[in-house]
């Protein structure tokens, strides 16, 4: 199914009488065929339906406002994730957000997710990744949205009118500022010089398969709304930082440099590590380099990554909550001690994992306070 209709009727459907259930589901019915525009007509009538069942509309009229940018960070540095919301009194067919820097380079490019919220009309939101190295000054969010045909309609009884979809652009800056990353060097022992250097089929393996967690996003993963917490509830000691320059100096004498992409926290083996944020498990297991680890998603295409652990205390396909004991620090994998490697990735690229610990992903007391993952009632 294409867009995010399917997620839009089944909240709506859900909140109405049997009308609007088959309404919903003819809705259905014509996007699994393929006819967006049919669809999209269905989905009209389920808005008329809504009307008098005391839902709020899915569909508006010509004199409606315009799609709107609801909230946005005012200003953002290199490696901070970067979450938007769009306000559309239209349902959104499809839409795609991207970051413009200093010069016009294209810096971020990410699809939307279809939000439930308890206002007036339909909520889009949309999740980007500042590389690190994006250079400072302005920038400019751009949004481009398709709109679903505007069916306007006194009652379920009156014929639907022929209007295609609508496309829409949206536009507003924000401040790049500049951030400097640390540099380090870590010398490495024979055995983890060989696990980093010689080619191993089943490493290679391993990385192909976990890369292509990051690549899916679940449009039901919508769990986290409110601030991250610390997953180590237990003195904060930093050993390494998010963004580093590592260069790893091996034991035959010869250097690798990467870019680390989480926060290491050193702490005693054993000790319990918990959830950032609600989500569901989408990996538990082991990894040749990363040792024991799990991967939670919290929004769609928004992971938190715990490495290095000496048990697994969750299983995939689990919700769990925030706080709760997801595992235990080790030593596993490519370590040179027990510390907990914690990582935030959008999609496949890390951001800033302490960015969340200091401001809700969703602020409730601004324009954006009745935005409510619907995860409560699942």
């Amino acid at each position: 199914m294409k867009g995010y209709l399917p997620q839009q009727i089944e909240y709506v459907s859900r909140r109405g009488g049997p009308r609007l259930i088959a309404a919903a589901l003819a809705a259905l019915v014509f996007l699994a065929a393929g006819d967006m525009r049919a669809a999209a007509q269905a989905a009209a009538l389920a808005a008329a339906t809504a009307a008098t069942a005391g839902v709020a509309p899915s569909a508006a009229s010509p004199s409606v406002a315009a799609p709107r940018i609801l909230a946005m960070p005012a200003a953002a540095a290199p490696g901070d994730p970067f979450l938007c919301w769009l306000r559309s009194e239209r349902p959104v067919l499809e839409a795609t957000a991207r970051i413009i820097g200093p010069g016009g380079a294209k810096l971020s490019k990410a699809a939307g997710f279809y939000m439930p919220s308890e206002g007036e009309g339909f909520l889009y939101g949309f999740l980007l990744a500042l590389p690190v190295a994006a250079p400072p000054g302005k920038a400019t969010l751009a949004i481009a949205a398709t709109l679903a045909a505007d069916e306007g309609c006194a009652s379920d009884a009156e014929a639907l009118p022929e209007a295609g979809p609508a496309a829409v652009e949206l536009s507003a800056h924000f401040t790049i500022e500049a951030k400097t990353f640390l540099h380090e060097d870590i010398p490495l022992d024979k055995a983890n010089t060989a696990l980093r250097t010689e080619p191993d089929p089943a490493k290679t393996a391993e990385s192909l398969a976990f890369a292509k967690l990051f690549q899916a996003r679940d449009s039901t993963a919508l769990f986290a709304l409110g601030a991250m917490a610390k997953p180590l509830n237990v003195a904060w000691r930093e050993t390494a930082t998010f963004a580093d320059e590592r260069r790893y100096l091996y034991f035959d004498g010869g250097t690798d440099s990467i870019r680390h992409g989480g926060i290491d926290i050193g702490a005693k083996e054993g000790s319990p590590v918990s959830a950032c944020a609600p989500g569901r498990v989408v990996f538990a297991g082991r990894r040749i380099v990363t040792g024991n680890t799990i991967v939670l998603e919290h929004l769609p295409g928004l992971f938190s990554l715990y490495m290095h652990l000496s048990a697994i205390a969750a299983r995939e396909g689990e919700v769990v909550a925030q706080g709760q004991k997801i595992g235990l620090v080790g030593s596993t994998g490519l370590s040179t001690g027990p510390h907990l490697h914690w990582e935030l990735r959008v999609g496949e690229t890390s951001v800033n994992p302490a960015y969340w610990l200091a401001r809700p992903l969703l602020d409730k007391s601004g324009p954006t306070g009745k935005i409510e993952a619907p995860a409560k009632g699942r």
